[in-house]
């Protein structure tokens, strides 16, 4: 028998069936089995390039080209979360799969919470100043890694308005950094928009911040795809207009292909309440660089008063000046020569004068004998006379050079030099703390420690860093008050332990001897103190000798001084051979009472004691060098 053969057509017809059944199961095996892989392989491939480990609780993929994850959270290597998102929705640009190269056109996401990287507090195992300080314990360069960082944030800024996706999110929690003596800033934002369309993209924010208090903010801008930037920001400390701070911004930007870079064009501005300020500035991808100047001209107190609302301005409420003043500000940063940093803050009086009749707070009095209120961390105050009814108060010159030019150098080495702000500071420690990754050192000078103590107290907030900068400002221009006598309060009100205020309350504290004779050491160990003065006791072993890191800071700072001229080189032992003696109370504190320890006197290096000031003037040197 003979089998017909099948035609031709009809083989196709079959073969096309057989493949369009097949589609289906190819678009499910598609769906569910390999976009789902390999989305999870990018998404952790992306993570581990930043230093992160991705993960999440489920990953789903619909086609034509969207994700969802829930539970998604990054890590770092100490895994510490980074960024948690409750729920994550991506839409990925079917034209940029073609072409191998995804792209998000739309983002949509809720619960989100980014947390910055741990630092350690400037302080904890550094003796940091406004002009010099000491490392403590090694830690790899950060510099690599926080320019890789801002270099994806400069690329960012340099896209078109086109380029970028619409997103959504909501929900959006930025926590303080972790290890902060104070919570600090924090933000919540409530909703943050993002809308491409074709005039521009639109931008927009709400939610709360903490400053002073708990605050509602709202910002909208327009980026114009003809580089107009146009928008406004208001931050409401309370229910009033003068309690409102309202910030303008009208700029133009301009952007250049090779290197990739954004200008900000002359003619733009921003406005602070009625205050205008010219600005210009750019940033570059190759570096990454950031340049900024803003300028203002004939700014008067009235102005100052109606746009920033009394709650910015704390303390600087009550105070009220004559005259005028214009003010310019420059910063330049190139992240490939971070010592590089051109900073610089001017302010040209036209006839400034505080006004006695308005101004209340206490400036003025400072040259005269007063009772300081002395504000201390987490709200606390105590008092001190500054003057003879206070038995520890002591005059510039009845305390010992030795001493005085320890803290000069540990906190403030150009003091004499700057008029409340050390710009030279702030340019050193942009740059180590660039390079350790973490807030390690700061720029506060004398000045703006004093006004911290007098005035402000230590919460950890850009509005409270702005008024001690502008109190400082005030102390050195306005007051009349010397150097000489703005020096003599610092160290009559500093806080060196638990309540010990003052350089004669410390000697007495820590050595049980007045501060008008003070040992090499003893300066030291005090100028190290001063920073960190809850954690002195750190510093010593269980037996009571100083652990090496400490003697370490106090060889830098010995060093320092040698350099300067302040300190006869013969006069610095080796850092191994640096003691110091407890002798006062504070040695209850290591050894206390209910324990057996070494008797008084036998602290410090084997071998022998180190007797109170006096003897002979030979005596007295050798003691000095110890």
């Amino acid at each position: 028998m003979t089998l017909a053969r099948r035609p031709r057509g009809s083989r196709r017809a079959a073969l096309l069936l057989a493949v369009a059944a097949l589609v289906p199961i190819g678009l499910v095996v598609a769906t569910h089995v390999l976009a789902p892989r390999f989305v999870a392989r990018t998404v952790r491939a992306m993570a581990l390039g930043r230093g992160l480990t991705a993960s999440w609780r489920t990953l789903r993929f619909h086609a034509p080209a969207s994700v969802a994850f829930t539970g998604l959270a990054f890590t770092r290597a100490a895994a510490d979360t980074a960024l948690e998102i409750d729920s994550l929705g991506v839409d990925v640009d079917f034209g940029s799969l073609m072409s191998m190269r995804p792209r998000p056109s739309r983002i949509v996401g809720s619960g989100v919470v980014v947390a910055p990287r741990s630092s350690v507090a400037a302080g904890a195992d550094t003796a940091a100043g406004a002009t010099g300080g000491v490392r403590g314990r090694l830690k790899p360069d950060q510099l690599p890694r926080i320019r890789e960082a801002a270099r994806r944030v400069a690329q960012l800024i340099c896209l078109p308005p086109d380029r970028f996706p619409a997103f959504t999110l909501a929900d959006v929690t930025l926590r303080p950094e972790a290890g902060a003596e104070d919570e600090g800033e924090t933000i919540h934002v409530d909703r943050i928009q993002l809308t491409p369309g074709p005039a521009g993209t639109r931008f927009e924010a709400s939610g709360q911040t903490k400053l002073e208090q708990v605050t509602p903010f709202h910002a909208m801008l327009v980026y114009g795809r003809d580089g107009a930037v146009r928008g406004r920001a208001t931050l409401a400390f309370g229910d009033g207009i003068r309690d409102t701070l309202v910030f303008g911004v009208d700029a133009r930007v301009e952007r250049k292909a090779s290197p990739v870079r954004l200008r900000v064009a002359p003619g733009s501005r921003i406005t602070v309440g009625e205050i205008p300020f010219a600005l210009t500035g750019a940033v570059g991808t190759l570096g990454p660089s950031l340049a900024l100047a803003l300028d203002s001209r004939d700014i008067r107190a009235e102005s100052i008063h109606r746009s920033v609302p009394p709650a910015l301005l704390g303390p600087l409420a009550d105070v009220h000046v004559r005259g005028w003043f214009d003010y310019a500000l420059v910063f330049n940063a190139d992240l490939a020569r971070p010592d590089s940093l051109t900073f610089n803050a001017d302010v040209t009086s036209h006839g400034l004068a505080l006004d006695p009749a308005t101004t209340t707070l206490r400036l003025t009095a400072l040259d005269r004998p007063f009772v300081a209120s002395i504000h201390l961390p987490h709200d606390r105050i105590v008092t001190r006379a500054m003057d003879p009814s206070n038995p520890h108060f002591r005059t510039l010159d009845r305390i010992d050079s030795t001493l005085v030019r320890a803290l000069l150098t540990n906190e403030d080495g150009g003091f004499y030099r700057h008029r409340g702000f050390n710009t030279e500071a702030v340019k050193q420690a942009f740059a180590e703390n660039l390079h350790a990754g973490s807030f390690r050192r700061g720029a506060g000078t004398i000045t703006m420690q004093l006004a911290r103590n007098l005035y402000l107290g230590h919460a950890r907030m850009l509005s409270r860093k702005a008024q001690e900068v502008v109190l400082a400002w005030v102390l050195e221009h306005l007051t009349g008050v010397s150097k000489q006598r703005l020096l003599e309060l610092y160290l009559n009100i500093i806080e060196w332990g638990p309540g010990v205020h003052g350089a004669d309350e410390a000697t007495e504290y820590y050595f049980g001897h007045d501060a008008g004779s003070v040992r090499v050491a003893e300066a030291l160990f005090l100028a190290t103190v001063v920073p960190a003065p809850t954690r002195w006791r750190s510093r010593f072993d269980r037996s009571g000798v100083l652990r090496p890191y400490a003697r370490a800071q106090m060889h830098f700072i010995g060093r320092a001084m040698v350099a300067r001229g302040w300190l006869a080189a013969e006069d610095l032992p080796p850092a191994d051979e640096l003691h110091v003696d407890l002798r006062g109370p504070a040695r209850d504190a290591v050894f206390p009472a209910e324990t057996l320890g070494p008797p008084r006197g036998t602290l410090g290096p084997p071998g022998g004691t180190l007797g109170p000031p006096g003897g002979t003037a030979t005596e007295t040197r050798a003691r000095r060098r110890r």
